[in-house]
């Protein structure tokens, strides 16, 4: 986020505001046009949270007599007052990866879409959440990938060499909306990029931060790498039930 902050305020400053401007207004847009979708999968959610709880519930005898059934004592043998027992609600948490590749250049808007769509939903059903993005392309202080300069000399077989490969943490459920808000602007601005756009009246796009660029798509290093992110996030957040998405 500081790297996002820091490149594109340079930007402005170098080629004006009105990328910016024009690229917030398509994703406020975008976010005020997905409220009704953001319902729906509240409302789909919540339903079957519902029937799952209606499901296993428990009835059982509290040992107290039911005042309002004694007159029914001719034909009734059960006389006690019943109580409905609902299991606590399974509580959820969902850790995205987002493909951070090249290839996704003509299709990251359409998948960032989607994206913000499942953190809308997330934070209204107050569900815990992290979102990495997997690139080979992203280094710092000239050190490209993660272990380019380390060699697997005592590699045994049926060892996993997993390199080349790193996971950015774009967004977490601990984020403060500002913060998020700002990032998916970061985000967009990077996608608008590589789509259809009438510059002069939109703004000509900024560069893409160099360490944060689009590049390989290490997805197995990811499904890898998941094995240990996934259990971890369940550990800290508690949750009961991780759905992991891969966009």
């Amino acid at each position: 986020l500081d790297t996002f902050k820091k490149h594109y305020s340079d930007q402005i400053k170098s080629d004006g505001s009105l990328y910016s401007i024009k690229t917030l207004e398509e994703l406020d847009k975008t976010k005020n046009d997905s409220k009704k979708t953001i319902a729906y999968m509240v409302k789909e959610f919540e339903m079957k949270k519902s029937a799952d709880q209606y499901a296993r519930s428990l009835t059982s005898k509290t040992g107290v007599l039911d005042m309002g059934a004694l007159h029914t004592y001719k034909f009734n043998d059960d006389l006690f007052a019943k109580v409905t027992t609902l299991p606590g609600a399974t509580n959820h948490g969902l850790v995205m990866f987002l493909d951070w590749s090249g290839s996704m250049s003509s299709n990251l808007k359409g998948t960032l879409n989607q994206l913000f769509n499942l953190i809308w939903f997330c934070k209204k059903v107050n569900i815990p959440f992290d979102v990495y993005a997997f690139s080979d392309a992203y280094y710092r202080n000239g050190n490209f990938g993660f272990g380019r300069s380390q060699h697997a000399n005592d590699f045994k077989p049926g060892e996993l060499k997993v390199d080349m490969f790193n996971l950015l943490h774009f967004f977490s459920s601990k984020m403060k909306n500002k913060d998020e808000m700002d990032m998916m602007h970061y985000l967009y601005m990077i996608a608008s990029k590589w789509s259809y756009r009438d510059w002069r009246n939109d703004g000509y796009p900024y560069n893409v931060p160099r360490t944060l660029n689009l590049g390989g798509t290490p997805l197995n290093h990811t499904i890898i790498a998941a094995l240990q992110v996934v259990p971890e996030f369940k550990k800290v957040s508690g949750v009961q039930k991780v759905h992991t998405i891969f966009l």
